[in-house]
């Protein structure tokens, strides 16, 4: 199974009002993770690097709350 990025369900953008840096969020459905740590949520500072990593970094997961 290979995760398809789904900006309007997964990414949140998070903006701040004291300054123009505008972060985003992915959140990962249900089983899905992080290659590097078993995390189903991470920030990026640009939708380039969020996009990429959601390509490269994201594998199928079976931690328990991802089977439940």
């Amino acid at each position: 199974m290979k995760y398809k990025l789904n900006i309007k369900r997964d990414v949140d953008v998070c903006s701040s009002r004291f300054s123009d840096l505008t972060d985003y969020m992915l959140n990962l459905p249900n089983g899905f993770r992080f290659s590097d740590e078993i995390v189903h949520i991470r920030g990026f500072d640009s939708m380039a690097e969020l996009k990429q990593a959601a390509k490269q970094d994201v594998i199928p997961c079976s931690c328990k709350d991802c089977t439940q």
